[in-house]
This record gives C-alpha cells, sequence and structure tokens, in this order.
C-alpha cells in the first residue's frame, strides 16, 4: 500500500485529524548494509499507528530516522508541513518529537519528578522548583504515583509511565513507543493504554511498536506492517485479525499449536520444599518434573523474581528446601547453581559483549581448547542453522553482534543459554523482543530440550504464551505460592484472577485480549 492509500484509510478517524507526518521513499544504511528500501509512511494527530515486523525488517532503523539518532541518505520527510532532517535526537526534540526506546533505562536514584524532566529545557532546576508541575502533570493523566519517590522503588510499569509523562513534559506531538510493553503484564498494559488514548485525545500522535498482535490491535487505528526494510501494508486495526497479520509478516500460515499435556513420569529434576526468602517468599512449595515446561506467573511485586533468583543463587533462600533429583543441595551462590547444572537467564540479562561475534555468540564451548577440526565444522553448521530456524537477519555469521537488531540479538542470547549443560532450565520472557516466527521456533527448541530431561521453568507477562506452551503454572501473589493450574483446567482470565486477587476480563477492549 502506498501513501495515498495510507492517507485514505486515514479518513476513517475522522476529518478533523491532521496530518503530522509524512515519510516519502525513506533509504537509510547501517554498517553499509542497506536497511530501508523505500518507506512511505504517514501519521496524522490524534492517531496511534501500530507498527509491527518481524526482527530486521528495519523497524527501529525508521524509529531512528525519525527520532534523530540515524541519519537516512535518500527520501523527504515533513513533520507539520515542514522539511524534517534532524541531526541529533536533541534536535528532534525540539521538533516536538520523542523516543521510549524497549530497553529503556532510568538513573534509580533520581526522583520520579527529576525523572519527568530530565533531559527537557528545565531539567536544570531542583526537584523542589519542579514538583509541584510533576504533580499536575500525574493529576491530569490520571495516575496515583508520589512525584518524591525514587525511579528504584518502580516497578517497570510504573517507570514505563514516568517514560510517558516526560513526552508530556518535553510537549512531545509524536511519541515514538519501541516494545515498551514487551514484559508488562496484561493489566499493567491496560493502564498504559489508557495513559495513551489521553495522550491522542490531546491532539498528539503515537507510533507503537510491538511484537504482541493482540495488544497492537486493541490499542492501534491503523497498522502498517513492515517488510524487508518496506512498509508492505497499511491495515484499519479493526478490520483484520490476528492470524491475518502473522501471515503478513510471515508469508505464511501459522502452525496450529495444541495445548501441552503432562509430561511422561520420570521423576522429578527440582523439589522446593516450604521454602522463603526474607519478607519476600513465604512457605513455597512445588516440584518440576523432567523433561517439564513449568510455568510462573506473578505481578512484579508478587515475589516470583525472588523465588527463581533463590534457585538460581543470586539472593538464596532463607528457610525450606531445595532439592535436586532428590538430593538436597545448598544454592549460595551462582557458582552453586551452575555446579547443580542450574541455568538462570533473566530478563535484564545480557551476557552478550557488542564486540562479540555471532558465531561465537552462538557457540555454548567457543574458544574451547583441544576442539578439532571436524569438531569446529560441525558447530558452525549448527550455528548456520540457528540463524536460520530463528530467522536471525545477517549475511555475516562472523560479524559483530552489534550489527543485529535488538531482537535478533536476544535470539542469540536466548539460543546460547538453550545450548548449555543444564538439569533445571529457567528462563525469564525468553520470548521478549522477538517476532511471531521466532517465537514458534523457541517453543519447538524448548520442547526438543525438554524431551531431553531437562527441566524448565518459564517467566512470562504474556499469560497466553504461558498457556500455549507449560503444562502447569504456577501462580504467586503477595509471596505466596496461591495456585498450580493444570493446562487443560486454565486460561489467561483465570491466571489474572489468582494473580491480582480480583476478577479480570482481559477481552474487555483495554487489555489485550484474550485467545481462548
Amino acid at each position: 500500500m502506498n501513501a495515498d492509500d495510507g492517507r485514505t484509510l486515514s479518513l476513517a478517524l475522522g476529518a478533523s485529524l491532521d496530518l503530522l507526518l509524512h515519510a516519502d521513499d525513506i533509504h537509510a544504511s547501517y554498517d553499509q548494509r542497506r536497511i530501508l528500501k523505500g518507506v512511505e509512511l504517514s501519521l496524522h494527530r490524534g492517531e496511534i499507528l501500530g507498527l509491527i515486523g518481524t526482527n530486521g525488517a528495519g523497524k527501529t532503523t525508521l524509529m531512528g530516522v525519525l527520532a534523530g539518532s540515524h541519519q537516512h541518505d535518500g527520501g523527504r520527510i515533513t513533520l507539520g508541513g515542514e522539511t524534517y532532517k534532524p541531526d541529533s535526537m536533541d534536535e528532534a526534540q525540539a521538533c516536538g518529537v520523542g523516543l521510549i526506546p524497549q530497553n529503556f533505562k532510568i538513573d534509580p536514584q533520581l526522583t520520579i519528578t527529576q525523572a519527568i524532566f530530565r533531559g527537557t529545557f528545565q531539567s536544570g532546576k531542583s526537584h523542589e522548583q519542579l514538583r509541584d508541575q510533576a504533580s499536575q502533570l500525574i493529576r491530569d493523566i490520571g495516575i496515583s504515583m508520589n512525584p518524591d519517590a525514587k525511579v528504584g522503588t518502580l516497578i517497570r510499569a510504573e517507570q514505563a509511565l514516568v517514560e510517558v509523562l516526560r513526552m508530556v513534559a518535553e510537549e512531545a506531538q509524536l511519541v515514538i513507543m519501541d516494545e515498551v510493553a514487551a514484559s508488562l503484564p496484561d493489566h499493567d498494559v491496560a493502564v498504559l493504554h489508557q495513559v495513551l488514548r489521553m495522550l491522542i485525545r490531546q491532539g498528539r500522535a503515537i507510533i507503537y511498536i510491538t511484537h504482541r498482535l493482540d495488544e497492537v490491535r486493541s490499542i492501534a487505528h491503523r497498522i502498517a506492517v513492515m517488510r524487508d526494510g518496506r512498509v508492505h501494508k497499511v491495515l484499519d486495526a479493526g478490520g483484520v485479525n490476528e492470524d491475518e497479520l502473522a501471515f503478513l509478516l510471515l508469508q505464511q500460515e501459522r502452525e496450529k499449536v495444541s495445548r501441552p499435556t503432562a509430561p511422561e513420569g520420570s521423576g522429578d529434576a527440582l523439589s522446593v520444599l516450604n521454602l522463603g526468602v526474607g519478607d519476600t517468599v513465604r512457605d513455597v512449595t512445588f516440584t518440576v518434573a523432567k523433561g517439564e515446561i513449568f510455568g510462573l506467573v506473578g505481578t512484579h511485586r508478587s515475589g516470583v523474581h525472588e523465588l527463581v533468583e533463590a534457585i538460581a543463587g543470586i539472593h538464596p533462600s532463607t528457610a525450606g528446601k531445595i532439592l535436586m533429583n532428590g538430593t538436597p543441595v545448598q544454592i549460595r551462590s551462582r557458582q552453586d547453581a551452575r555446579r547443580l547444572k542450574i541455568g538462570y537467564s533473566s530478563e535484564s540479562s545480557d551476557s552478550l559483549e557488542s564486540s562479540t561475534s555471532i558465531v561465537d555468540g552462538l557457540q555454548s564451548d567457543a574458544g574451547t581448547a583441544g576442539v578439532t577440526l571436524n569438531d569446529e565444522i560441525s558447530q558452525l553448521r549448527g550455528v548456520v542453522d540457528v540463524v536460520r530456524r530463528m530467522r536471525i537477519n545477517t549475511t555475516n555469521i562472523q560479524g559483530s553482534i552489534s550489527t543485529l537488531s535488538g531482537g535478533d540479538r536476544q535470539k542469540v542470547q536466548l539460543a546460547k543459554w538453550m545450548a548449555t549443560d543444564c538439569d533445571v532450565l529457567i528462563l525469564s520472557h525468553p520470548s521478549r523482543g522477538i517476532d511471531i516466527g521466532a517465537k514458534e521456533v523457541v517453543y519447538k527448541m524448548l520442547n526438543e530440550l525438554s524431551r531431553t530431561g531437562v527441566a524448565i521453568i518459564l517467566l512470562s507477562s504474556d499469560l497466553s504464551e504461558m498457556v500455549s506452551w507449560c503444562q502447569r503454572i504456577g501462580v504467586m501473589r503477595d509471596g505466596e505460592l496461591v495456585t498450580i493450574e493444570a493446562n487443560a483446567n486454565t486460561n489467561e482470565d483465570v491466571l489474572v484472577h489468582h494473580m491480582l486477587g480480583v476478577k479480570f476480563e482481559s477481552g474487555n477492549g483495554e487489555a489485550r485480549r484474550a485467545r481462548n
């Protein structure tokens, strides 16, 4: 679909909408590789444009061009009717364009007030001078937040709202959000969506990037599908379903996945008995069988992260027992956990240096002494197979990790962990930032791994994913394991009910639509 078609579709949003942004035939390169190959895109005031695409399609590069962090080398952009080609993010900000990246970081020592106004023209003022303005902004968007609190005390969803408030303080007319909700649970996504709808009622425009197709349908007016450096199609969000979007992305039908069943009895790999971690986890008991994919869910303050960090030796338990293959073990450090063949990939972990090559990143024993030529050839074939299966967008496996998109880098990180020699593997948000095609591959790889007898513990805020992948799902709330649900007996709404202790319908339009 060309730009004129996109403008025609936008008429359905109302004649009052003014064209804010128009990109015409945009070309851009990175590391001598052409990424954008003639992008056409339009955006109107008061509109949320969803942007989807597989990893490496060019989404982040396009957003970098719009936000001033990357220069395009062909084509023309207009913003508010004026030619727009910012040389820096500061210049883009001055023009009213702001970016919230997926892996945004805020100094935990800043107060919420300081975080809201950092980088703005008022950033030189003290907390006391800005506090009243921050309080007013918080009231204006209808959330409850203490402007004096430190950012380090906030959960990820609250930090995302602080970033949105920063956009308001910057008086941004175009707000770009790149996978900001990737690891947020449904109820937090619902709050974020409410705030975004408030922003567009003020006449702002939002480009919203996500891999969650149910979410983009619930928040966007139109959805732009990027493929191979171009906007392949722009669709009315209300006139398309998830399967149609998936087909446009993958150019093939999604495989139908049946719900997982309980693993055949082969003994327990891990047993947790009456485990306690300070005052955050109390009296938790569960087992994970060999070859089982066991899910754990809970809000950020439920104790779920402290629970798995105790098993991984990051914050040792203070009560109870942990057994491996029926034998009591002491886990006081990460080294203890690794010695016991317990692996843990956290939500924020990134053990790969930017200078690491892709091939080294995908080899679990890269650089090991005594490796023969045949071993090296076999490993390289394995690397090529992983690159192909996981759709890692690269033309050179010897190239640097830094040349990959954020989602492709996450795939490498995940593949490396899955190749380690573990009896128990804990993965937190393994599909964060990766496209739907790669998610299907990850699920197959997890199943292949489980069939070798590895016990897998998954943490994810994507409850539909948990229901699709896990044989059983444990729910943490207020430091306790309140239920363990067999897959056949549960769905997303049941899990959220247990997580919050109150009824929550995910199909009400305010959050992602549940898939039954």
